[in-house]
């Protein structure tokens, strides 16, 4: 078994949680590479530990079994991302303030044994698929949002799905989540939480100026179409922004991808809630 260890080093300092795993896996015959999930900076201050030879995560993707990825949240969507194209499943070790996507904490490293003995199972969870003018199409497995210019004021987007009007809202954006996505910006912005098993869609409104429309729960092979009156943003998993326009048109359905997590036990959404968020 071939595993990649990705730490994000502002949060693993000294690399320390990446070399106790490391530690555990290699006494299971686990063959290891240590890859940083992003390139330093030359100003940065981040300490890399000496003897430790760091490997290129994109090479090293193409021959992995599982990518263990140690960070926050942000960290595991940037893992996903990146195996995503190499059907690589991801595991997630929190070393961030919630971690609500993490399989491990950081005291459960031992844990980390079941994988050369085969004692876990994958957990598909479904994606989606944006464009923007029917431009390349961008893929996320959180959410794509599409928000307003300036902090004051408000955004005019329209809605449409599967060809039939929803409505114009004033808002300060819309929020289209995945099930995976449904527990994070949707939740705070009162949408509804996706249960496990459920591929679909949720569209939420953020900060509306009109009560007209509420969230909404559709298929996941919805059609959803968004434009914005003026200008905008659209956000996809809250790191890649692309400008937009009037007369863009932003389309969203569910993709024909998904992201693949390493799982030890059974998923509990209703617990990590009330652990991860109360």
């Amino acid at each position: 078994m071939r595993v990649i260890l990705s730490p994000n080093p502002y949060r693993d300092r000294g690399l320390k949680a990446a070399l106790s795993a490391q530690k555990v896996l290699d006494g299971c015959g686990v063959e290891i590479s240590i890859c940083l999930p992003f390139e330093l900076d030359e100003n940065s201050r981040v300490e890399i530990p000496e003897g430790i030879t760091l490997h290129k995560l994109e090479e090293e993707l193409k021959r992995a079994d599982v990518l263990v990825c140690f960070g926050g949240d942000g960290t595991i969507l940037h893992a996903a991302r990146d195996a995503n194209p190499y059907n690589v499943p991801v595991l997630g070790i929190n070393l961030g303030s919630v971690g609500f996507m993490a399989e491990l904490e950081q005291s459960e490293l031992s844990l980390l044994s079941r994988l050369a003995n085969g004692k876990y199972h994958i957990e598909r969870r479904m994606m989606l698929r944006c464009t923007i003018n029917a431009e390349a199409p961008l893929y996320c497995l959180n959410d794509i949002v599409v928000f307003k210019r300036t902090f004051s004021g408000v955004a005019e987007i329209n809605i449409q799905i599967n060809g039939a009007e929803v409505g114009t809202v004033f808002c300060d954006g819309v929020i289209a989540a995945t099930p995976t996505g449904s527990t994070a910006y949707s939740l705070s912005a009162g949408g509804s939480i996706l249960a496990d098993g459920i591929d679909a869609i949720s569209v939420t409104t953020v900060c509306p100026h009109t009560l007209h429309i509420r969230p909404i729960v559709t298929a996941a092979d919805a059609d959803i179409r968004f434009s914005v009156a003026d200008s905008g943003f659209v956000s996809v998993d809250g790191t890649r922004i692309h400008e937009v326009h009037r007369g863009d048109s932003i389309r969203v359905t569910g993709a024909d991808r998904t992201t693949d997590f390493i799982r030890f036990g059974k998923n509990d959404l209703f617990r990590l809630i009330r652990e991860k968020l109360s």
